[in-house]
């Protein structure tokens, strides 16, 4: 996708059939210093957690030299249509960034704890309070209350199950999702660890909604677009085919 997201950036700035590259690069320049710059922030040290880094970045510096262009140095009158895609080009850089966040930055433990006993991941403190059995509709479950805090500040209480259903006697793991905008904690109780203890499994993964959300921007941006006038003038302009269905003739006989 790298070279496909970079034409991207290079597209809406390029005059179909008198795009000069020379021309397009002196517009581009502080897009791609920023993009380089990006991909090389601390902590990166992964080359495909940079590549990720750079291509957001690129989306999000071509599309503001684009505004910045047409509206704020050409003052052009900016059609549903532009808009439409800068908003499409804007959910590819997010949904850039949650991929990239979500592959090279996750967190994952798996946990010896009795109840009262606590664990730290990734800046949050997972503690189990107890394990309980419950009846469900068509199963059997063993569920947990775990209490997640950070800095001493409650943040949620999750709830995981072991379950078990009646008919097919096939154990199911339900693990308790607590979802953010940054971050998304998983919780699942696994299995038990004898003298009382459970082992839990902990897994933070950052930035999971802007996936989703890159995808729910794209499908804006696309809707916009497609609801421009121009394609609304383009259609009442096409002339209609008329399609005439001849009958064939039957032959008859003398």
């Amino acid at each position: 996708m790298t070279p496909a997201i970079f034409l991207m950036g290079v597209g809406p700035l390029a005059r179909w059939k008198a795009a000069r590259l020379p021309d397009i690069a002196v517009r581009l320049r502080w897009a791609a210093l920023v993009s380089v710059g990006t991909a090389f922030l601390p902590g990166v040290s992964r080359p495909l957690v940079s590549l990720g880094f750079l291509l957001a970045a690129w989306t999000f510096t071509t599309i503001a030299t684009s505004v910045i262009e047409r509206v704020v140095r050409g003052r052009q009158r900016v059609r549903l249509a532009t808009i439409g895609m800068w908003l499409a080009h804007a959910g590819i850089g997010v949904f850039i960034v949650g991929v990239t966040m979500v592959k090279g930055f996750p967190v994952e433990r798996d946990a010896r704890l009795v109840p009262g006993g606590s664990v730290d991941a990734g800046g949050y403190r997972f503690r189990l309070d107890g394990v309980r059995a419950i009846d469900g509709p068509n199963y059997r479950a063993t569920r947990a209350t775990i209490t997640v805090t950070r800095d001493g500040r409650p943040i949620s209480t999750l709830y995981p199950e072991k379950r078990e259903f009646l008919v097919s006697n096939m154990p199911t793991t339900e693990a308790a999702i607590d979802r953010g905008v940054l971050r998304d904690l998983y919780v699942a109780l696994d299995q038990p660890a004898g003298g009382n203890a459970w082992t839990v499994r902990i897994q933070i993964k950052p930035f999971v909604r802007w996936i989703w959300g890159g995808c729910i921007l794209m499908a804006l941006g696309g809707l916009l677009a497609a609801a421009d006038r121009r394609y609304a003038r383009f259609r009442a302009t096409q002339p209609r085919v008329t399609t005439v269905v001849q009958e064939p003739i039957a032959e008859t006989g003398r």
